[in-house]
């Protein structure tokens, strides 16, 4: 479920929380911050997206992962549980300000 400030499959996750834990199973340590994260990747145009990259929207208080054919996993709000949408049909497409690649040092 959605839990502000989650950032645990047992306890609930918040957006950022979501991808700080998903990156640390990758032994990468990202900031619990949509806004600090959003200057940790490398910018990438939404036409060269890969899986694992990161998706910011407007304010940059939402972030998700992207994983592949136009969808993101992400934890959407409180009363929600995470969740995969399509990008174009879900209304998060026209608020995306900007994507990023975390690469491994």
């Amino acid at each position: 479920p959605y839990r502000w400030g989650g950032s645990s499959p047992s306890t609930g996750f918040d957006c950022s929380g979501l991808v700080s834990w998903a990156y640390a199973r990758l032994g990468i340590a990202l900031p619990h911050s949509s806004y600090a994260l959003y200057d940790k990747g490398r910018p990438v145009p939404v036409a060269r997206l890969r899986a694992g990259d990161l998706l910011f929207f407007s304010g940059l208080g939402h972030v998700g992962l992207y994983v592949g054919r136009g969808r993101m996993v992400h934890a959407p709000q409180s009363g929600r549980l995470v969740e995969v949408v399509r990008l174009g049909g879900s209304g998060y497409g026209s608020r995306l300000v900007g994507a990023g690649r975390i690469v491994r040092r």
